[in-house]
């Protein structure tokens, strides 16, 4: 089993990016393990982005210096714990405002594993049916949990079989827009082929309905 796979992020109307993404795939004890990030830098604090890309920076580390796939989804969980301590701890140091959410997915073979903070999402799309694998963390449109701060962010996990389908993640500027029943179509007739396409028309279809924020996206298929 193996994942095909690709991202982009886009600047849109916004004077910065402060979304970073993550994309890999590795062999690890003979097993093919893939893994993907999208973190949103918090654009009403000033260093937004540096939260961003510093967490997708620590997650590539750990994801290079795994040696084996047990206990993978509390590794990952463990792993972004130590993110958020280590963005807050450095923001205190530099004197910076930042945060950001953070949607991470690794697929290994026939497991996958989501751990999850702030509203980016991520979807699964498994026979032609649409589903949110992640809950939005917010309350009147204010964040209530994210990495960076001072307060530990609190994590959702999931897990579950891995089959033959769509992983979506994306950041907050590409649903906000977005009609359910034109992203279940989009996703229930990719192939490989058609991965960059489909990105592409997901974010042209939600600029097209005024949407001016960053957006990120990316697409991961699993396979047996």
């Amino acid at each position: 089993m193996g994942c095909r796979y690709d991202g982009l992020s886009l600047q849109n109307g916004r004077g910065t990016n402060m979304d970073s993404l993550l994309l890999k795939e590795r062999t690890i004890g003979g097993r093919s393990v893939c893994i993907g990030v999208v973190c949103d830098g918090v654009g009403s604090l000033r260093d937004g982005a540096f939260a961003a890309s510093t967490a997708v920076r620590l997650l590539s580390s750990w994801f290079d210096a795994l040696e084996e796939t047990r206990r993978l989804g509390l590794r990952l969980r463990d792993a972004v714990h130590h993110a958020d301590r280590t963005v807050a701890e450095l923001a205190a140091v530099q004197g910076l405002r930042t945060a950001a959410t953070l949607s991470a997915l690794v697929i290994d073979q026939e497991r996958y594993y989501i751990v999850h903070t702030g509203d980016s999402r991520i979807y699964g799309c498994w026979d032609g049916e649409l589903v949110l694998l992640t809950q939005d963390q917010e309350e009147g449109g204010k964040l209530t949990s994210c990495i960076g701060r001072s307060a530990e962010a609190v994590l959702y996990y999931n897990e579950g079989l891995c089959r033959d389908g769509t992983f979506l993640l994306c950041s907050d500027g590409l649903y906000k827009r977005m009609d359910g029943d034109f992203l279940q179509a989009e996703l229930s007739r990719l192939s490989p082929r058609t991965i960059r396409k489909t990105m592409e028309r997901l974010s042209e279809y939600v600029i097209g309905r005024g949407e001016t924020d960053n957006i990120s996206v990316a697409l991961m298929m699993s396979k047996k």
